[in-house]
């Protein structure tokens, strides 16, 4: 195993080509320096340099290695700052998963703060449904993902931590036939006996509320993309479950409007697998996920 100190003493060198100057600038005695070189000479069995009485030069393959040394330094000094960064959350790099719907309602506001209190750290994020999510985690794609929907596997392999509850309604454009003569936010006569085609953004195991009844035809239709299903509910009648969490800024500006809130709400959790432990940046970016869940929360009940 190559010596870093060592490689350091022969780029200090090959810098000053003094061993009086080098080994000043290293804050080490001119002997100590000197058995350092000889002894690194012996492990490469090569001369790294020739020594005269005005000092010492590098020869042909001392210069070659000195280069190469300089890089190998600046890779280790590298690696141990972006270590030091990780272990505190400010630096390195996070892969991890969120399904459509908390993605919708949380990432962007999350990876705002991460921007402006951790801009060294590389976010890499996964929108998925949950099936997919799970299979990455399990994989080690991911090092954790965030999901309303419940896995179909043993979850024995995994450790949940509750993030919040979202509340499930029925969304519709503004101006929809089902909001009537009674105002926003009410079924309204002018729709009464018509059906609507039903949309969901997750294929996991939601029931459909008990106030669709009536109101929808046929199964819902999957769309995970949240953008497209903003933009096809705001222009058609179609009838969207999703939560007002994660439309929150739509409903704010008339786009959207919540049909009504039913008494179902969806438990989003975080899930890891049990047998790994949490680095710095997971446990950072979960506690801003936490915080910006009870902004939302607040900001609704406005």
């Amino acid at each position: 195993m190559m010596d870093l100190r060592k490689l350091r003493h022969l780029v200090v060198l090959g810098k000053t080509l003094n061993y009086v100057r080098a080994a000043e600038a290293l804050s080490i005695t001119q002997p100590t320096l000197s058995r350092s070189i000889q002894a690194l000479e012996r492990e490469l069995k090569v001369q790294l340099f020739d020594r005269n009485r005005g000092g010492v030069c590098l020869t042909p393959q001392g210069r070659s290695i000195a280069e190469r040394a300089t890089t190998l330094l600046a890779e280790a000094e590298d690696l141990e700052n972006h270590a030091r960064l990780g272990a505190a959350g400010e630096g390195g790099r996070i892969r991890f998963g969120m399904a459509p719907m908390p993605a919708h309602a949380l990432l962007a506001n999350v990876l705002a703060d991460r921007v402006r209190g951790a801009p060294k750290v590389t976010n890499e994020v996964v929108v998925r449904d949950v099936e997919p999510l799970w299979e990455m985690l399990v994989d080690g794609e991911i090092e954790f993902f965030v999901s309303a929907g419940l896995p179909m596997h043993d979850l024995t392999l995994a450790r949940t931590e509750p993030l919040g509850e979202f509340p499930l309604s029925l969304i519709v454009r503004a101006g929809h036939p089902l909001l009537g003569t009674r105002g926003r936010g009410a079924p309204g006569a002018g729709g009464e006996g018509a059906k609507y085609p039903l949309y969901r953004s997750s294929w996991a195991g939601l029931s459909i509320p008990d106030e669709a009844d009536g109101l929808v035809w046929g199964p819902a239709n999957i769309v995970e993309d949240f953008a497209t299903l903003v933009q096809l509910t705001a222009a058609t009648d179609v009838i969207w479950i999703a939560s007002a969490y994660a439309i929150d800024a739509e409903i704010r500006a008339g786009r959207l409007v919540e049909l009504m809130r039913g008494r179902q709400h969806i438990e989003v959790k975080i899930y890891t697998l049990a047998r790994r432990s949490q680095s710095a940046l997971a446990k950072s970016i979960i506690a801003t996920l936490r915080h910006h869940v009870g902004l939302i929360s607040a900001s609704t009940l406005e």
